[in-house]
């Protein structure tokens, strides 16, 4: 018999909620994060971020079960889910939040898709299953994020719980089995802060994203086979929000509005492949670049407040993440591309050397307290070396439907052509009719 906690109430939520009872806007929210976390991972999946991991699941073998994204490769359930996982946030183009949900659609696209594709999912099937695993994934890192969790620790644990969800819904738990399925997701969750110390950004793909999708699979797993965990996770002493926040009343805060209001929602779709932080100062470099019509030579100067919310930027040495990189790449170049973010020869390019021994690039604090939704404003200051001082402030713009298909065929067509990409295209935006999503995941890979 399940608990009477908040834990409880979660599972008993997610296991009577019927596709039919998910808010339409909702299910075409969920619509659009799989299209564009999709078109992320095909292009992401070959990065040197995620080559160990892979090359790991092929030299393990096993029965080819499950599609690894972007690869010409299967196999076994949990291998595949460990994989697509870390391909879910290998480039950092994938979609993160607003206000505090985080990037949690790398976890739960990859598992959606591992799973979906193993148990033979219909479409409503599996968009029912990602919906409820998204909202619990949203809920637990929102909280989290709410707090002054410990920082020792990264914010994506729980995503875990959501994976637990969705692949626990689509393999039929009932709400009882379901709490023992975040327990031992619970215990499996534990990404370290010090992966932004590591600098091919294969740690954080894989302790993220990677890992997090496989420990909510694998714990699905073992309450299907009768595995028992600690009941009542969230609010228990010593379980998940206790050990993370050191509060452990906050498991009650996670229901607040359960099935009134969809956090998942909370969704901020990337143009670039950088980091979230970088966003609204990379946005207001390109468009002064472009209003003015300058080009690397001609910059003595950047300054831009507001980098990172704070003002601090990020200090991670990858190209898509280190904030300074990433406005000297998209300054010297005049544009900054996936293979900006990707290709290190961009960084080792004479022309680069040269812009960063003649340009200053200053990153200034923000003025009094800040919120996580600061990190989506910025003030740009370039001064050139004929004297002018030229500013933009920038609010970071949401990206339009049409941006997103932009966004999609430019990933996904590099590594497909035309055609395919267009059929995947249409493929993605059907998925409810589809009697079996298997088809579709199949589709997902792709020869070298």
């Amino acid at each position: 018999m399940s608990s009477i906690g908040p834990t409880a109430k979660i599972c008993e939520w997610v296991c009577a909620t019927r596709y039919e009872d998910i808010p339409e806007d909702v299910r075409d929210e969920a619509l659009r994060v799989l299209y564009d976390e999709v078109g992320a991972m095909i292009a992401g999946a070959t990065l040197e971020s995620c080559k160990p991991i892979v090359d790991l699941v092929r030299k393990l073998g096993g029965s080819g079960e499950c599609t690894v994204v972007g690869h010409p490769l299967r196999a076994p359930l949990l291998n595949a889910a460990m994989a697509n996982g870390a391909i879910g946030h290998a480039d950092e183009v994938d979609p993160t939040s607003v206000h505090g949900a985080g990037h949690f659609a790398a976890t739960m696209v990859p598992t959606a898709l591992t799973v979906g594709q193993y148990v033979g999912a219909s479409g409503k099937v599996f968009v029912r299953a990602f919906v409820l695993g998204a909202e619990i994934a949203a809920r637990m890192q929102s909280t989290l994020n709410s707090q002054e969790a410990r920082p020792e620790f990264y914010y994506s644990a729980g995503a875990a719980l959501g994976a637990a969800v969705t692949t626990g819904l689509l393999l039929g738990l009932t709400a009882d089995k379901m709490e023992h399925a975040l327990g031992a997701a619970a215990m499996g969750c534990a990404p370290l802060m010090s992966l932004h110390h590591e600098d091919l950004h294969q740690t954080k793909a894989l302790a993220y994203s990677g890992r997090t999708a496989r420990a909510g699979v694998e714990s699905a797993l073992l309450a299907q086979n009768d595995f028992h965990s600690p009941r009542e996770i969230l609010t228990t002493e010593n379980g998940f929000f206790h050990a993370f926040t050191g509060d452990r009343e906050l498991g009650h805060q996670v229901v607040t509005d359960l099935g009134k209001k969809y956090l998942m929602k909370d969704l901020l779709y990337k143009r670039y492949s950088v980091g979230g932080p970088n966003l609204a100062p990379l946005y207001a470099i390109l468009q002064l670049l472009k209003a003015h019509k300058l080009n690397g030579e001609e910059i003595e100067q950047i300054e831009v407040t507001g980098a990172g919310g704070r003002g601090v930027g990020i200090v991670d040495r990858h190209p898509s993440i280190h904030t300074e990189t990433v406005l000297a790449l998209a300054a010297c170049y005049g544009e900054y591309t996936f293979q900006h973010a990707h290709d290190l020869s961009y960084c080792k390019a004479p022309r680069y050397v040269d812009f960063l021994k003649k340009t200053r690039i200053i990153l200034v604090p923000r003025a009094g307290p800040s919120v996580r939704a600061h990190r989506l404003e910025a003030k740009m200051t370039v001064r050139t070396r004929d004297g002018r001082v030229l500013q933009q402030e920038v609010n970071y713009p949401l990206m339009t439907p049409s941006e997103l298909e932009q966004k999609f065929r430019a990933l996904v067509g590099f590594r497909l052509g035309d055609a395919r990409t267009l059929d995947l295209d249409r493929k993605l935006k059907g998925i409810l009719q589809a009697d079996n999503v298997a088809n579709l995941v199949s589709d997902l890979e792709i020869a070298y």
